[in-house]
């Protein structure tokens, strides 16, 4: 194993328990990841203190990422090439409460979580609920009410931007379930 997991998690919440293992997610740098954890903190300070600001890339990982699986996890990321990401403007998906970002580009986001998804690290993965779709949330445990109020009075002040994303992180909950990066996978656009 390449990092230590937690072994008790009864406490848990069930739809928590899949996440063991951890998730592959993109981390932007500074300045958007402070914009947008500001926002998190004062509008959904729970999700907040499982996660700081992320795109959600791949399904959790079904169990323990071996050695040989970050090798080849390594393999796929060294094949990209760094690339600029840009997130706004401010979206929801109804009916789903919840306001985020958009992000782009999706395609480039789609191909490469086929390709780490492929990897032996998620085989016996669970399948994906919805279809995917890059974002950076501000808030998501809320009502629809919630969602709406937030909408209006975000949506002239939602950071929007754009950052060079070159590379991605392995991240593990604890066993307060928060997330922290234990490894990081670097593009470099080598085949």
């Amino acid at each position: 194993m390449i990092t230590d997991y937690v072994t008790e998690i009864d406490n848990w919440e069930d739809w928590q328990k899949q996440y063991r293992y951890g998730v592959i997610l993109i981390i932007p740098p500074d300045p958007p990841r402070e914009q947008v954890n500001a926002f998190r903190t004062q509008y959904d300070p729970r999700a907040q203190s499982y996660c700081e600001a992320h795109i959600s890339l791949t399904v959790p990982l079904p169990g323990p990422v071996t050695e040989a699986h970050w090798n080849e996890l390594e393999s796929i990321a060294s094949a990209v090439s760094p690339f600029t990401i840009r997130y706004g403007p401010l979206i929801h998906y109804p009916p789903h409460p919840g306001v985020c970002l958009a992000i782009e580009p999706r395609e480039t986001l789609e191909e490469l979580l086929i390709r780490l998804e492929a990897a032996p690290a998620f085989a016996g993965a669970p399948s994906r609920f919805f279809p995917f779709s890059p974002h950076l949330t501000l808030a998501e445990l809320i009502t629809v009410k919630k969602t709406q109020e937030l909408m209006e009075e975000l949506k002239d002040i939602a950071p929007t931007g754009s950052f060079l994303c070159n590379g991605l992180s392995y991240t593990v909950p604890d066993g307060d379930f928060h997330f922290t990066e234990r490894r990081r996978l670097e593009f470099s656009g080598r085949r």
